[in-house]
């Protein structure tokens, strides 16, 4: 079952425009094609237990995206690239995690920096500590 279902949300995430695939328990599916950890706020605010025991593939996965699916409680992940302190999270945290490339930390979308996101979280380690320092900083940024 294990690998049917991540190699499901990895053919789907592959083959779609998606950034995200989660397949919950109940086999339900959930796609989106917003960018950076939305979806994934989206989901912890509006039904976290989803997230429970799921099987998700996303195309990036930095420290902050993460520490949100542990704190979601997720079972499985597959991504073509992570971050080095994202990875060391999954560890950390026994989660199953199968990734195509390794790099040393998520660049921003401009290219000339970090990612906004991973440069917040690169000092948390507490997953509830995340989500709420993570959230804050969309609500500032989207008042503005």
């Amino acid at each position: 079952m294990l690998d049917i279902t991540i190699e499901q949300a990895k053919q789907k995430l592959i083959n779609n425009a998606y950034s995200i695939v989660i397949i919950n328990t109940n086999g339900q599916i959930f796609t989106s094609m917003e960018h950076g950890v939305k979806p994934l706020l989206k989901i912890l605010s509006e039904n976290k237990s989803y997230l429970q025991e799921a099987t998700v593939a996303d195309k990036i996965i930095g420290k902050a995206a993460a520490l949100l699916l542990v704190y979601g409680k997720v079972n499985r992940v597959y991504t073509p690239i992570i971050s080095t302190p994202a990875l060391q999270v999954f560890k950390n945290h026994n989660i199953t995690i199968l990734f195509d490339q390794e790099v040393t930390h998520i660049i921003n979308r401009k290219g000339d920096g970090l990612c906004p996101m991973e440069t917040l979280c690169l000092k948390i380690n507490d997953p509830k500590e995340a989500y709420n320092k993570i959230r804050q900083q969309l609500e500032d940024i989207y008042r503005k």
